[in-house]
């Protein structure tokens, strides 16, 4: 990858794919899955969020509508050429992938590890802790060099922006109820950075008629970047987006969910 750290759009059908990133990461960890839709003759596009991909303190001042906001404009550039888009997001990607379903009319959505609800505790204190602790170090975890290409996390982060992570995950939490859109609901039960419930809350929540939750064994947190895990996510969501007939164009102009 020339730059793994940017956005990156990939040409294809008229069914378009947005990839949204996890916290302090960037379109780098979706990049397995983006090739895989591509290679399916999807067109796709993966944003850099806001605050991400450079450094650390570009993070300080972004709040979770920056965050939506940046995602809201990926989906903008894919319907202008796409008749119909999927939304799929992992962990923050993930939170924002259901609001840009409860704020936009959208084809279909996935959701890989949504960081509704995080295992550490001290998140919910974020709020408070980032006036004595401005930054926190990322935990260091040992990757083979097939696998770190894709996971460019900053090593540290602003203790401000884990709140922001916070207020993200409690408002899209009240807007469940406006999703109505075919759902895939993706969570791997040995994730130790987010809660496996937080699949079921979604699940229960949204509206959708037609939604599934597909529990994957093993994986970790960052089951996208990481092989042969990811093998069976990509075919999940393959056989998801195939099964729903998305090639039926939708008429953007019509009012927003």
């Amino acid at each position: 990858m020339a730059d793994g750290k940017a956005s990156f759009f990939l040409s294809g059908s008229r069914t378009g794919c947005l990839l949204l990133h996890g916290f302090t990461s960037t379109p780098a960890e979706l990049r397995p899955l983006g090739e895989a839709l591509h290679r399916a003759g999807y067109t796709v596009h993966a944003p850099l969020l806001p605050g991400h991909g450079t450094s650390p303190e570009d993070l300080l001042h972004i709040t979770y509508c920056d965050w939506i906001e940046g995602a809201q404009q990926g989906l903008n550039r894919l319907k202008q050429g796409c008749s119909s888009v999927v939304v799929i997001g992992h962990s923050m990607g993930g939170l924002l992938a259901l609001q840009m379903a409860a704020r936009n009319r959208v084809s279909a959505l996935v959701t890989i590890a949504a960081a509704l609800k995080v295992a550490n505790p001290l998140v919910g204190w974020a709020w408070l802790l980032k006036y004595f602790q401005p930054y926190v170090e990322a935990e260091r975890r040992s990757h083979p060099p097939a696998v770190q290409q894709y996971l460019l996390h900053y090593s540290r982060f602003p203790t401000a922006a884990v709140a922001e992570l916070h207020n993200l995950a409690a408002h899209t939490k009240t807007i469940l109820p406006h999703i109505t859109a075919p759902a895939l609901i993706v969570q791997t039960r040995d994730d130790r950075t987010v809660k496996p419930e937080s699949a079921q809350i979604i699940y229960a929540k949204i509206a959708s008629r037609r939604k599934e939750c597909c529990w994957l064994e093993e994986g970790t947190h960052n089951l996208p970047a990481i092989a042969p895990h990811n093998q069976a996510l990509f075919h999940k969501i393959l056989e998801f987006i195939a099964g729903e007939n998305l090639h039926r164009a939708w008429d953007w102009a019509s009012p927003e969910n």
